[in-house]
């Protein structure tokens, strides 16, 4: 008896130690940023930082979110996934937030637009997919093994993802984390944002808190910690679409006053631009000949569309690269972009780009000088071009706030909210 006293004593010291020394013991909530084209998950430690965890097979912070169905029943998830697009495009699937909690009638558009098959549920008086019924459920048809086709739906792709960001969280830190605070886009309506949440909840995730996305970049930075109103504008170009929120803060009071964006416009259109020009360039013949043999593409479309995404990227930090493509008469092609001419070539997706930032502020009947704080969110926000843009919009002494990385700022405002 007296032992135990004893032992309970020591306990309670230690923990009387633990505490005043800060220690509150191991977190137990992540913030989620699940994307369209890239998804993150980051933690608050104890001490307040902030980091993201890595994805446990590649050890990058952005997992794309790609899912692939593959024969033996199991899914490919992330970069893995993302190699089987050319193999399997039609059991690959990408951009399936666009479809997340949508009618087959809301996604005409972007039916057309992918590979794999979308198609609406199973209904009462079939078995079958649904090709036609506009009604039903948006999801994804994919045959396997040549069975008969098996229907999918966004939230059984959005689990598969959030199944492997838990996993990764659970090898980093050597136990599961089973809550998370998510964030989701500001247009979301109620169905949307309904299954969004279902996704979590079926990768066991129990969601904690739900937040708009812009409202999680402006917190990011915290911005909800200043005094008096501020309005923010939070600018939000991934690699597929392009949102503008215009946000009300007064305190910790956050509102979004107005959405608007181009639902097809993001990194990806910038990169097709990029291709364009490099096969005009080949085309004309303004391609040289290279003397070295290390080319890795060939001048194909395929080739092609590689070598645009990664000039595009590194045009954000130089203003001149060059990159070879294996031309299909056995030798190498320089192929050298100046970012003047790439610019000069995207002008119109610029125009576009920046369209929507005129019509937030238009719905408000608001003009440039009542913004505060401008935050830039999303991997195309890097383009030096449309920071200028911005920059000139709002005028040189308002703060483009680019001090976090632009791929991590939602889920990195999701963390901030823990306790």
């Amino acid at each position: 008896m007296q032992y135990l006293l004893v032992l309970c004593g020591l306990v309670v010291l230690v923990s009387a130690i633990l505490a005043a020394l800060g220690f509150r013991g191991r977190p137990q909530v992540v913030g989620i940023d699940l994307g369209t084209t890239f998804s993150v998950v980051a933690l608050k430690a104890t001490d307040g930082t902030i980091s993201i965890i890595p994805d446990y097979l590649t050890g990058k912070q952005l997992l794309p979110s790609v899912v692939t169905y593959v024969s033996n029943g199991n899914v490919l998830v992330g970069d893995v996934a993302v190699a089987q697009r050319g193999r399997h495009p039609e059991r690959t699937i990408f951009n399936s937030k666009r479809f997340m909690g949508r009618e087959l009638g809301e996604v005409v558009a972007e039916r057309a637009a992918h590979a794999y098959r979308v198609l609406g549920n199973f209904s009462s008086s079939s078995s079958e997919p649904s090709a036609s019924n506009l009604s039903a459920a948006a999801g994804f048809g994919i045959v396997l093994d040549g069975q008969k086709e098996r229907w999918i739906s966004p939230i059984d792709v959005g689990r598969e993802v959030v199944a492997h960001m838990r996993r990764s969280v659970a090898q980093h830190l050597g136990f599961e984390i089973s809550r998370a605070v998510i964030c989701v886009p500001a247009k979301f309506g109620w169905r949307e944002t309904k299954a969004t949440q279902e996704a979590f909840e079926q990768a066991g995730m129990k969601v904690m808190r739900i937040l708009e996305e812009p409202t999680a970049a402006a917190v990011a930075y915290n911005l909800h910690e200043g005094d008096g109103v501020r309005h923010v504008l939070v600018y939000d170009i991934g690699g597929g679409t392009l949102d503008t929120s215009l946000l009300y803060m007064n305190g910790r009071s956050v509102s979004v006053l107005s959405v608007a964006g181009d639902d097809h416009l993001g990194g990806s259109d910038f990169d097709a631009q990029m291709q364009l020009l490099l096969k005009s360039k080949l085309e004309r013949g303004a391609a040289e000949i290279a003397d070295s043999d290390v080319a890795k593409e060939s001048c194909e479309s395929s080739g092609l569309h590689i070598l645009a995404e990664d000039m595009k990227i590194r045009l954000s930090n130089e203003l001149r690269v060059e990159s070879r493509c294996r031309h299909s008469d056995g030798r190498d092609r320089l192929l050298v972009v100046s970012r003047g001419e790439f610019e000069e070539a995207s002008s119109e997706l610029f125009g576009r780009a920046m369209a929507p930032v005129q019509k937030v502020l238009d719905d408000q009947m608001m003009t440039a000088d009542y913004i505060n704080d401008v935050v830039l969110v999303g991997g195309a926000s890097r383009m030096p071009k449309l920071r200028q843009l911005l920059q000139e919009f709002f005028g040189p002494s308002k703060r483009l706030h680019t001090e976090i990385d632009p791929d991590i700022t939602v889920a990195w405002g999701a963390a901030s909210v823990l306790d």
